[in-house]
């Protein structure tokens, strides 16, 4: 048997001839198999099959225009999804429409779903518009949604790679190139079938070249159509931005949060002061029983800290239930607001006197209750 190659259905290897056998050979070969396997003359069980293959292989190869058409088509297609020769449709652009200068991206998706995930792998026929839509979809979603599974983790990190690398595939830009080509010659568009057969030659390798050129010959056409470069590389560059894009957001939040934080933190130790009175008049500064409040500054002419007691409660000396009672506060006093707790939970509050204690804040509201005295000392009008 002679070895074959770009013989998808086999026809070559029926025959047993090569590939680049003459017509006279092809047709010496038919005649010898036909009549050793024809039903009238052989018995083997097999022979009816045979005979039938044998002749549609022949009623292929014999005529030379349907014999391009198989190796070109054998070039593309495997056995498994070999399309019918006389009944070819043209690849359209994701939006359903004729553009001969389309590229194909095979892009893989990843939705991580808890233990499991789901993957999608597929070939796009785009137009330059639409590569980096869906370049950009596939990136933003892998990225997003791909690491959301235990399963997930390692298959979205594979099809990352692979959507990466496989950017400008020779394998799948070939088929597509091909395919419509042939497309073309059908409906006879046959400028357009030698543009996009000359570009199938940037995708193959020297074996298919040698059947693309007979079938650039074969289509006598010396005017072609002049296509838009693509630069597969810009396609490749645009799914490393949303990572890097991604990773520098984080590093900013958290750059943010950190100087938040230490800024926080230095505000509130340089405006804390560490006040607690028992009621004998004694103060403490020990890190456990010391009420860390922060400082708010005193002015009198202002009413933006001025609030009003909404139930009565009980003033202390400390922020802090365990502390001594300074004395019972009536509903509707209205105190100023001198200073809080880091977690705001305890208000120090001035009264009418100048005096200060600590009141949840709970039990505060925002501007004045009860009429303020003229001589107080929590406010004074201009």
């Amino acid at each position: 048997m002679v070895k074959t190659s770009f013989d998808a259905l086999s026809y070559y290897k029926i025959l047993n001839v090569r590939p680049d056998a003459d017509d006279e050979t092809i047709r010496q070969k038919y005649r010898e198999l036909a009549k050793f396997w024809h039903p009238d003359h052989n018995s083997d069980e097999k022979a009816v099959d045979m005979f039938q293959k044998i002749s549609v292989a022949y009623d292929i190869l014999k005529d030379n225009k349907l014999r391009l058409k198989y190796d070109l088509l054998s070039i593309i297609y495997s056995t498994v999804n070999f399309p019918d020769m006389n009944a070819l449709s043209l690849i359209r652009n994701m939006h359903g429409q004729e553009d001969m200068n389309l590229r194909a991206f095979h892009l893989t998706e990843i939705t991580g779903k808890g233990i499991g995930h789901k993957c999608i792998d597929k070939v796009y026929y785009c137009s330059q518009y639409e590569a980096s839509g869906i370049i950009k979809s596939i990136t933003k979603h892998n990225w997003t949604y791909g690491f959301l599974g235990i399963t997930a983790i390692f298959a979205n990190i594979k099809a990352i790679i692979q959507n990466i690398t496989r950017v400008g595939n020779k394998k799948d830009n070939l088929l597509l190139s091909i395919h419509n080509s042939l497309v073309y010659v059908a409906e006879g568009k046959n400028q357009e079938a030698a543009t996009l057969a000359v570009l199938a030659r940037e995708f193959a390798d020297n074996d298919a070249k040698n059947i693309i050129n007979r079938y650039i010959d074969s289509l006598n056409q010396t005017s072609l159509y002049s296509l838009k470069p693509w630069n597969f590389s810009t396609f490749r560059h645009q799914q490393l931005l949303y990572p890097v894009g991604l990773v520098g957001a984080v590093a900013l939040l958290l750059g943010f949060w950190s100087a938040h934080t230490y800024y926080k933190k230095a505000r509130f130790d340089t405006g804390v002061k560490k006040v607690v009175v028992f009621n004998d008049g004694k103060e403490v500064y020990s890190d456990v029983a010391v009420a860390r409040i922060f400082d708010i500054p005193v002015d009198v002419y202002d009413t933006n800290q001025l609030y009003h007691v909404t139930e009565k409660t009980d003033a202390l000396h400390g922020a802090d239930e365990s502390f001594d009672v300074y004395k019972p506060i009536d509903e509707g006093t209205t105190v100023r607001v001198t200073g809080h707790t880091l977690d705001e939970k305890w208000f120090r509050v001035m009264f009418d006197n100048g005096e200060m204690a600590f009141i949840k804040a709970k039990y505060l509201d925002k501007g004045i209750g009860k009429e303020i005295p003229i001589w107080s000392k929590i406010y004074k009008e201009r």
